[in-house]
């Protein structure tokens, strides 16, 4: 059965380690520079792209890759929007509420998750691939939720200074 796990889901639970690892971070500090609100996208992002890779290599369809994809955009982009944004002297201060914190940590959770049932799919038979597909697909909607949310949240720095 380890034959089945190779390099790629080592590589998807340390990216995903290091996006839970990474939001954590974030919510502990009351400043957060504009490559922090990227980090743990970047490393959602990794992930997403693995489990994406492992899919459509094995015949699932692209189309619905693109619509998590656009979900994904859509969700980020209304909550980057919906974040109080305070600035002070020297540097853009992200007011985020408790509730935000915890949903954030929760998206950075569930990217941990997709790629925990891909590697467990991996050991399992092949009943298991309905649910690998939905964890890339899901994977994919945090990851972009993240990055949108990230750059939603860049644009607002800029124009709002």
């Amino acid at each position: 059965m380890i034959r089945n796990l190779t390099l790629v889901h080592v590589l998807l639970a340390l990216a995903s380690a290091a996006c839970i690892y990474l939001v954590v971070r974030e919510l502990r500090r009351p400043y957060v520079s504009q490559w922090r609100l990227f980090a743990p996208g970047a490393a959602a992002a990794f992930v997403a792209a693995g489990l994406f890779l492992i899919q459509t290599a094995a015949g699932q369809p692209l189309w619905a890759f693109i619509v998590s994809a656009i979900i994904g955009l859509v969700i980020g982009g209304v909550r980057g929007m919906m974040i109080g944004l305070q600035h002070d002297l020297y540097r853009p201060q992200l007011m985020i509420s408790h509730g935000a914190k915890l949903v954030l940590l929760y998206v950075a959770l569930g990217v941990g998750l997709c790629a925990s049932l891909e590697i467990a799919g991996a050991f399992a038979s092949p009943a298991i691939e309905k649910v690998r597909l939905w964890a890339a697909l899901s994977a994919a909607v945090c990851a972009v939720a993240m990055l949108a949310r990230a750059l939603v949240l860049t644009i607002r720095l800029h124009h709002d200074v």
